[in-house]
């Protein structure tokens, strides 16, 4: 426990010795070298939200950024890197910056009519699977990385119980947090996650190009093991 609070307190300072040279709000030149980030970094940070900023509506210094804003950025990405990793493509698409196929922040309105197509459609997905997945199987399902599903289940997000040094999670409580408002709201969405939300939200949405969801669904099908 000492040394935890020692790291934090260590952390802490050092990041308001990193961040006292700069004025409060900042600017995203100063965001960027502050956090030692590149422009089409820090673009996506701010225009996704992740990093939360104002707009001031000029050409020159458009965003402001609170300096505690930062400071929890910084924070986060030393934990969780890959919370803040653009989605494929953004690098390569710069300036242009083309939207990857669905929202970066896509999520569904969670009636209860869309959580029962979610389920039917988690349903199908796991039934070649065990009766209780471990994280490596449930990641095959969800696109996500096994470390972050032990994540959630650290975090007491995802209902699980401890085996043999991992977590085992039965169907019914991975059904459970698959079509709840935690799953549907987390930000940077794995692709079979968009996936779902193609196709259970289709026919509300009227989503144009059905012959792409599609086939990103059948891929999702071929890619789960026997």
């Amino acid at each position: 426990m000492k040394k935890n609070n020692l790291f934090q307190d260590t952390l802490e300072r050092e990041i308001q010795n990193l961040l006292a040279p700069y004025p409060d709000p900042m600017g995203r030149t100063d965001f960027r070298k502050a956090c030692r980030i590149g422009t089409r970094t820090s673009i996506y940070l701010l225009q996704s939200g992740l990093v939360p900023c104002e707009s001031t509506g000029k050409q020159t210094r458009y965003y402001k950024i609170a300096k505690s804003d930062v400071a929890a950025y910084l924070r986060r990405r030393l934990a969780e890197p890959e919370y803040y990793t653009p989605p494929s493509g953004w690098y390569k698409n710069y300036p242009n910056h083309k939207p990857p196929a669905f929202g970066l922040n896509g999520t569904l309105l969670l009636t209860d009519a869309v959580r029962q197509r979610i389920r039917r459609w988690y349903e199908n997905l796991l039934a070649r699977q065990p009766n209780v997945l471990d994280a490596r199987q449930i990641a095959q399902v969800t696109g996500y990385a096994s470390r972050t599903v032990s994540r959630w289940c650290t975090e007491g997000r995802l209902k699980s119980f401890p085996y043999q040094h991992t977590y085992k999670v039965p169907k019914e409580w991975l059904l459970e947090f698959l079509t709840s408002e935690d799953y549907n709201s987390i930000t940077r969405k794995s692709k079979r996650h968009y996936t779902m939300i193609a196709a259970v939200g289709l026919k509300k949405q009227r989503i144009k190009s059905q012959s792409f969801s599609n086939t990103l669904i059948q891929r999702t099908f071929r890619s789960l093991p026997l």
